[in-house]
């Protein structure tokens, strides 16, 4: 698991990040013990030392299908704000197409 305190350096949406703004990426959980509920709890425990460093909004992009990722946000009460569709060819042509934004 990681997080980028600059900008959000994905492939499929990046952007620079604000003051108080962090992306999270990348939590894996090895194979043996997946199931047992170990990434929501890490994530948690970064959001609390994030917050203790002053950090209030956080970002992570989640495949629409990779449901394992979807369930694993879901745990964590995570909030969408675009829905996206990503064009990618050879990493030249990069087109991002927002279907819908939530509203809150």
């Amino acid at each position: 698991m990681g997080c980028n305190l600059h900008e959000c350096n994905s492939d499929f949406y990046p952007f620079p990040l604000k003051l108080g703004e962090a992306y999270l990426f990348k939590a894996r959980t090895i194979i043996e013990y997946r199931g047992k509920n170990l990434a929501p709890f890490l994530r948690y425990q970064l959001y609390n030392k994030l917050i203790e460093m002053g950090y209030t909004t956080f970002y992570s992009i989640t495949g629409y299908f990779n449901k394992s990722a979807v369930n694993f946000k879901r745990k964590l009460k995570a909030q969408n704000i675009k829905l996206c569709f990503h064009i990618g060819l050879f990493h030249k042509l990069m087109l991002n197409i927002t279907l819908k934004e939530y509203h809150y």
